[in-house]
């Protein structure tokens, strides 16, 4: 793809907020997670997710290969979750400030988030420079009414109220 054409498709993504997850699994013993804004749904019968994750993470090749995973909805004050699943805090993808408890899926699930989806593996697809990973969901709870965090224009935002979006405001914050 051209330098242009890809620099106007980061800016027009960049123009569309998108709700912030974490998908999380197990690899062994051993938690896992990283922050995820490219996330949908893709089907309702059978009920199918998908997770877009880019080729050069580090947790990539174990995401893509985990028998099972969690996608975990951020609430407005998990800012700083996603930053260090994003591995702007240290180490990618780590557990050890997170309470979590593992799921029905044994995935983990991070205390606190607005909901999370249990998913089993279905099937991992190529897509260019990231892979497309599709689970079946297999268990979906709703944990917190606590407004969600979106990322938008390269900043975290929320919304003013549960309708916000619908009327075109939104609450942008300032990252620390």
């Amino acid at each position: 793809m051209e330098k242009s054409l890809r620099e106007g498709l980061r800016q027009a993504m960049r123009s569309y907020p998108q709700g912030v997850t974490i998908v999380t699994f197990q690899t062994g013993h051993e938690s896992k997670g990283i922050t995820v804004s490219s996330f949908i749904s893709v089907s309702l019968d059978p009920p199918l997710v998908l997770v877009s994750i880019a080729k050069g993470t580090p947790t990539h090749d174990q995401l893509s290969s985990a028998k099972a995973f969690a996608v975990n909805f951020l609430a407005y004050d998990q800012e700083s979750l996603s930053d260090r699943f994003a591995g702007r805090k240290g180490v990618q993808g780590m557990f050890g400030g997170p309470n979590f408890k593992l799921g029905v899926s044994g995935a983990p699930i991070i205390e606190g988030v607005r909901a999370v989806i249990e998913c089993k593996a279905w099937a991992v697809y190529e897509g260019g420079d990231h892979s497309l990973v599709i689970g079946e969901v297999v268990s979906v709870k709703s944990i917190s009414r606590k407004k969600p965090l979106l990322y938008y224009e390269q900043q975290y935002t929320s919304t003013e109220s549960s309708h916000a979006l619908e009327d075109g405001r939104i609450q942008s914050r300032d990252r620390h």
